[in-house]
């Protein structure tokens, strides 16, 4: 049985080693930089941080990169991403309507990866970039080379977000085939094992044509990243549904018949479904 003060010896112990603990701990929580900045950039050869860490954390730069198949939206998501005035993206996409993908203003990026060690964009701190997958460059049809151009945007100080745009399969498979005079969607399925690594978002193209706006402001808390949802133009970028001319309507089929019983067996007289799918 331990005596009063053998109690109070252990207690003393306890607190000298959480006391220890805490005074050696509490510097690193000061000098290491978090998981997402390149410590490259900020730490001194004796483990310090440089002034710039400060500034770099307070104005961090994003970009967001939107990927999909040819045909998937990729134009679509830029000229809406491009409408806020934070964002440094296809501007000049929403002064006609359609541009080639080789004068998207990134493009020399994918060309030459070194250029982004040359890249001076000025005060803005978010970029919206947009490639399909495959694109085309110089006539040759391939996959854009991922992994040195987003390791040209972090070696810069750019933390990269990839978004991949989802477009319904069938819509996707009679664009490329009727535009393309193949479908491409292989192409796109290679490069997100390419991707998956950066863990990236979803979105959806038909979301965006069905909820608008308020998907626009979803999206903003989901990626992050401003969005003009409420600008005048969103409304006329999304005025013509773009999955409407692939879609004609169907004879009934036996899931409607089903589907009418079943709501008229539990209607009243009166009602709207009462009565419907007897005679069939």
């Amino acid at each position: 049985m331990l005596s009063r003060t053998q109690f109070h010896i252990i207690l003393l112990n306890t607190r000298i080693i959480t006391s220890t603990y805490f005074v050696v701990t509490l510097p690193v929580k000061f000098t290491t930089l978090p998981p997402d900045i390149d410590n490259t950039q900020y730490q001194l050869p004796n483990g310090g941080l440089t002034t710039n860490y400060v500034q770099n954390a307070m104005t961090k730069k994003k970009l967001l990169l939107i990927v999909g198949p040819q045909g998937s939206g990729n134009h679509l998501y830029s000229k809406i991403f491009a409408l806020h005035p934070d964002v440094l993206g296809w501007k000049e996409l929403n002064k006609t309507y359609w541009i080639v993908h080789d004068q998207e203003p990134f493009n020399k990026f994918w060309v030459d990866p070194t250029e982004w060690d040359r890249a001076d964009f000025g005060e803005y701190t978010n970029l919206c970039v947009s490639i399909s997958a495959p694109y085309v460059q110089n006539g040759v049809t391939l996959n854009p080379p991922f992994k040195g151009f987003i390791e040209g945007a972090e070696r810069n100080g750019w933390t990269v977000q990839v978004a991949i745009i989802g477009r319904d399969i069938n819509i996707l498979e009679a664009q490329q085939q009727r535009l393309r005079g193949k479908v491409t969607i292989p192409y796109m399925m290679e490069a997100i094992k390419e991707l998956e690594p950066l863990d990236p978002d979803y979105i959806s193209h038909e979301m965006l044509c069905l909820y608008k706006q308020h998907y626009l402001k979803h999206l903003a808390k989901v990626l992050d990243f401003p969005i003009a949802h409420d600008d005048p133009m969103v409304d006329d970028i999304l005025k013509d549904n773009a999955n409407a001319k692939y879609v004609s309507a169907v004879d009934k089929t036996e899931l409607d018949r089903i589907v009418e019983k079943g709501l008229a067996a539990t209607s009243k007289p009166g009602t709207e479904w009462y009565g419907r799918g007897e005679d069939e």
